[in-house]
């Protein structure tokens, strides 16, 4: 239940402080007063869409807070729990939203940075808002179907259907798009088994185009290659004319005599010794690589004849010779995938005849249910409506087989229309068609009425549902409030004195103007404030006597309706 809620700066509310209580609170006050304000400051702090009109006219931001004891909502207590979000007190839970000038908004859950989003979706599982805009929704199908399956608890069976049904919509989808390109599936296969057959004779191997290309050059090279490496090894180890070899053993020679003398020496005699064995080592290795060095003209021309298989291939699908081996792969993969396309058509079809089959299975089974909850509604709400003051009217609730063209929808074959006979003996028809603006106010509270009261106790917020109705149907729907107040908070914003009568607490919304601002205030009534309360509703411009004895003998009647 909403505890505590703290406004500041928002519209005309500089700053409030609201404790609100258990059963059932009502809010008045004067037309204009601000009483929409405390709607805005909940919605704000619930996660709603944030307007910067709403700052008040010199203030930098507006914010609001609120406190709710959350130990009978288990939904929320899990929630909480699985984002991490859970106070020390798990009994309570505080939401607090801020609004700035310049269009940015902070949201926070016990303390914690969150998003909107997050506040809303928790705002799920806290409160209920019902107001007059319900009244509208309640005339599409949809919200008729969706009234009748909450009030039947078939959640289970809506849920199926609804997975159900897309699944069998990705489905079809699939067998669109392979419908549509089988006219060409064919030409692409035969196309790419062509491809892939020409490339396959190939017989090409991973990076062999890079090791061909390599090859080539040696082979092409190789009597260059041979002469280079006879010159160097002319120049290092020949025996008819002077050569490396010999320059530096006779450099050694030379020296011989003086190594011994001369310390300073040793160094040269190290570098002209390792210089003999380097030079060594150079001949041999020159020598062994010009023994193996391959000198093959046939050779050569099997490898210009493939790399020119290769580039003429390459050439045709306009990609490098290096490219040729993953293409190879590509073009592989492509024929399987539409191979698997081609042949998967027969498959998608049974799955879907498989799925459907199951849909069928299960919403034959929510139509008998949905017909047999449909009884019970419309006893239940034409009872509710004849005690609101429509005597002789009768609720139906028809269940027809849906006239869309494919028979599946995410919610089942059926169509519900609410219906409504306002007199006796005449024939029930659609609410959208017959009924008044004070006729739908009741049928719209009497359904709010008997599927509320299931609910896993949240808040529920009634704003002007009463709109339409009058005097002593007033005090039916206050009592009737009240009743849903035993098992949940109820705070309801009034115009009916009959309605503000059985509030447990009476907070009042007025507006003070200055010279410079108009100002908002919220105040909980004490039992005299709230005689003159009930006598203003009532139609007192000056509350006199009369008027009092008046608001007395209504708040005397009210308590004595719900057993005070």
């Amino acid at each position: 239940m909403l505890q505590h809620l703290t406004i500041r700066n928002l519209a005309i509310v500089q700053e409030a402080e609201l404790d609100f209580k258990k059963g059932m609170t009502v809010i008045t006050g004067e037309t204009g007063a601000g009483k929409s304000i405390l709607l805005d400051a909940l919605n704000l702090v619930l996660g709603h869409r944030a307007d910067i009109d709403l700052i008040q006219p010199g203030q930098e931001k507006a914010e609001v807070t609120a406190l709710f004891d959350v130990s009978h909502l288990p939904g929320a207590v899990l929630w909480l729990t699985d984002l991490e979000l859970n106070s020390e007190e798990t009994e309570s839970c505080i939401l607090r939203r801020t609004i700035y000038q310049n269009g940015r908004s902070r949201a926070y859950i016990n303390g914690i940075p969150t998003t909107t989003q997050q506040l809303r979706l928790l705002g799920e599982y806290l409160v209920q808002m019902h107001g007059q805009h319900k009244h509208q929704v309640l005339l599409q199908p949809r919200e008729q179907l969706r009234i009748l399956d909450t009030y039947g608890k078939h959640t289970q069976e809506v849920d199926a259907l609804k997975t159900l049904y897309y699944k069998i919509e990705k489905l079809l989808h699939r067998k669109q798009k392979i419908t549509a390109t089988d006219g060409s599936a064919d030409y692409q296969i035969e196309l790419l088994q062509y491809q892939i057959e020409e490339i396959d004779n190939l017989q090409l191997l991973p990076n062999e185009v890079q090791r061909l290309y390599q090859e080539h050059d040696q082979l092409a090279h190789a009597d260059h290659t041979l002469q280079a490496c006879q010159t160097a090894l002319d120049s290092l180890d020949n025996e008819e004319c002077g050569n490396a070899l010999q320059l530096v053993h006779q450099a050694k020679q030379s020296l011989n005599n003086l190594f011994d003398k001369y310390e300073a020496l040793k160094n040269v005699k190290e570098c002209l010794e390792n210089a003999c064995i380097q030079l060594n080592e150079t001949v041999s290795e020159l020598s062994h690589f010009m023994d193996n060095l391959e000198i093959n003209p046939e050779k050569l021309s099997d490898i210009t004849q493939r790399l020119d298989r290769i580039h003429d291939i390459a050439r045709k699908h306009k990609i490098e010779p290096e490219q040729l081996y993953a293409y190879h792969e590509t073009l592989k993969t492509k024929l399987a995938t539409l191979i698997e396309q081609n042949q998967s058509i027969d498959e998608v079809d049974a799955q879907i005849d498989i799925l459907t089959k199951e849909y069928l299975k299960i919403a034959k089974q929510l139509r008998q249910k949905r017909k047999q909850t449909a009884k019970k509604l419309e006893d239940e709400i034409t009872k509710h409506i004849q005690t609101l003051a429509m005597q002789g009217a009768e609720f139906k609730v028809l269940c027809e087989a849906t006239a869309e063209a494919n028979g599946l929808s995410p919610s089942g074959l059926d169509e519900v229309t609410f219906c409504i006979s306002a007199n006796i003996g005449h024939p029930p028809k659609p609410i959208h068609k017959v009924a008044s603006g004070g006729e739908l106010s009741r049928i719209s509270l009497a359904l709010e009425l008997t599927t509320l009261k299931d609910l896993p106790s949240p808040t529920l917020i009634f704003d002007e549902v009463d709109v339409g109705i009058g005097g002593k149907t007033g005090a039916i729907v206050g009592q009737c409030l009240h009743t849903l107040s035993h098992n949940q908070q109820v705070i309801c914003i009034t115009h009916l004195p009959q309605v503000a009568a059985f509030g447990d607490q009476h907070l009042y919304v007025s507006k003070m103007k200055t010279k410079q601002q108009t100002q908002t205030t919220v105040h909980e009534l004490t039992e005299d404030e709230r005689v003159d309360e009930i006598a203003r509703m009532l139609g007192g411009i000056d509350i006199g006597a009369e008027a009092r004895a008046q608001a007395k003998h209504l708040l005397k009647q009210e308590k004595q309706a719900v057993g005070v």
